[in-house]
């Protein structure tokens, strides 16, 4: 049977006694009923995970003997980054939850002409603070011992900007007529980085597609279909890791 696994965030592990206290505590206490004695395995997002072992349980506190860590490596050989038009907050935790499981290194949320607004100050850090405790659960359910970063929200020119030369960049557009995705997988078998823009449940609009290409994205279609931004998120980011990464290869 596999050992639970938990994040352990602020802190670097490492062998010795450690103290886990809040809510992360209620949790294994109240919720998964973990007691004294019982093996658990423990990673920081370094990329490294520790067996421990629950030596005492309060009310409001977990403390674990931790033994030395190992690295071990579940990230996919694709460097993938998911640059993503800012929707509605339940697509947004719904998206950033299942791309991490499928892989992704980075996700950078992204403001555009229809994305939803986007609230400064600390409903903005609330909001962001949210979508890192997300990736944090979600490479715990999948195995990860490194949690995708998700950044604050980025400006559409500033994304442009910002991204390699090098590598696969890809706008998911459907009003694309002359360009599909797996044509262009098809022409780019090899390839170990890429960035992928989705749209906001508006869409881009033709002049940030424009703006796009002219920064060295290319414009692919998904099909003859209209799909919902978080449909096209999950099936883009499963596509490039079947067709590039290590989706359905053997551990």
């Amino acid at each position: 049977m596999k050992l639970r696994r938990f994040f352990v965030e602020d802190e670097v592990l490492g062998p010795g006694e450690r103290l886990v206290t809040g809510k992360r505590a209620r949790h294994l206490t109240r919720v998964l009923r973990l007691g004294v004695g019982e093996a658990v395995v423990l990673f920081d997002g370094s990329g490294t995970e520790y067996p421990a072992e629950i030596l005492e349980v309060g009310r409001q506190l977990v403390r674990f003997k931790v033994a030395a860590g190992r690295r071990i490596d579940r990230e996919s050989s694709l460097d993938l980054l998911l640059a993503l038009g800012l929707s509605r907050p339940r697509i947004m935790d719904l998206i950033i939850q299942k791309v991490t499981e499928l892989g992704v290194k980075a996700i950078v949320p992204v403001k555009t002409e229809r994305a939803q607004r986007w609230s400064a100050g600390e409903r903005g850090a609330s909001r962001l603070k949210r979508w890192e405790r997300i990736a944090q659960e979600a490479a715990r359910q999948s195995g990860r011992n490194l949690v995708p970063r998700v950044s604050p929200p980025e400006d559409f020119s500033r994304l442009l900007a910002g991204q390699n030369e090098t590598g696969l960049k890809f706008i998911c557009w459907e009003e694309e007529e002359s360009g599909s995705l797996r044509t262009a997988l098809a022409e780019q078998a090899g390839s170990r980085q890429a960035c992928v823009l989705i749209g906001p449940e508006g869409g881009f609009s033709a002049n940030e597609v424009e703006r796009a290409t002219a920064a060295g994205f290319q414009s692919v279609s998904l099909g003859q279909r209209v799909l919902r931004t978080e449909t096209a998120a999950i099936a883009v980011i499963s596509l490039l890791q079947y067709e590039l990464g290590d989706l359905g290869l053997l551990p």
